[in-house]
């Protein structure tokens, strides 16, 4: 085994192609399914499988792959000291964003930076937010965005925000205004449990000890613009991020139901793993965004 095989494993299970990972290291994709199985006959295991068409880790190539980025980190790190480089203009950056509103501001950072600096092999990963925080703390990430906190093995840093709001179709007869007690009448619609926006919205009517099991749920939807859909056609309320609503709320179909003493203002949150290095590629990176205090 040596840091070149160790590198294309990682390449592989990164951007989960053979061949991409053959064009990127110029080499032949015969030649590059050779060095892995080399290395799976020397670790005496399978590390890949196809799935659906895709190449993902075994169990076992997960285990690996923990291993095998602890061993390059180090590595990494002697050869910067060794040599003093200060890299930041090539390299993999990893970034993951949950279904956030700002979304959109990311991909244009991602653009810019990708301009900046065009060596730079950039993945990105869009998934809910238990996942992206999952995959942060197992270093399958770099840097993730996220909705809401979910893991205290992660730094936190608010770089963003918005408020959730109660919204219906002007179809539905329901009061312009509603008490606590009378939400648990009227019919929502939430997103999925691995949501941010789930998450949070549960925190907060906990705080006014309201639960969910309480609420007329009549059903559940992933996204806050399927949501949209749905409220639009007349069936019940949902709770969708301002962001979200003030791009549509000029087209005079949907409503705000004010809810007396509630107020759902959250963060959104940049999350890297206690106490990882960060690479420089990713710093630079982190670098372009403005924190809120």
């Amino acid at each position: 085994m040596n840091t070149k095989q160790l590198r294309l494993f990682m390449l592989i299970a990164d951007i989960k192609s053979f061949s991409k990972a053959a064009e990127h290291e110029a080499l032949t994709q015969p030649a590059v399914t050779q060095q892995i199985i080399r290395l799976e006959r020397e670790m005496g295991s399978v590390l890949f499988k196809r799935k659906n068409k895709r190449i993902e880790l075994t169990k076992k190539g997960r285990l690996f792959y923990k291993f095998a980025k602890n061993m390059l980190s180090m590595m990494d790190s002697l050869e910067r000291e060794l040599r003093v480089i200060d890299s930041t203009d090539e390299g993999v950056l990893k970034i993951g964003s949950s279904h956030i509103p700002t979304s959109q501001m990311l991909y244009e950072k991602i653009a810019g930076f990708k301009k900046k600096y065009p060596n730079a092999y950039i993945i990105y990963e869009l998934n809910d937010t238990e996942n992206i925080s999952y995959m942060v703390e197992n270093e399958m990430l770099d840097i993730g965005f996220v909705g809401a906190i979910e893991d205290s093995n992660l730094d936190y840093k608010s770089f963003s925000g918005d408020e959730l709001l109660l919204v219906a179709s002007n179809s539905l007869d329901i009061p312009s205004k509603l008490n606590l007690s009378q939400l648990k009448e009227v019919p929502l619609i939430i997103n999925q449990k691995e949501s941010g926006v789930r998450k949070f919205l549960e925190k907060k009517l906990g705080e006014c000890g309201i639960s969910f099991s309480e609420l007329n749920i009549i059903s559940e939807i992933g996204l806050p613009e399927s949501l949209l859909s749905v409220v639009r056609m007349g069936v019940g309320c949902a709770f969708v991020p301002s962001i979200i609503f003030d791009k549509v709320a000029a087209e005079g179909d949907l409503k705000v139901i004010e809810i007396k003493n509630f107020s759902a203002y959250r963060d959104y949150y940049m999350v890297t793993k206690k106490g990882v290095i960060l690479s420089n590629l990713a710093q630079t990176f982190l670098d372009s965004f403005e924190f809120m205090t």
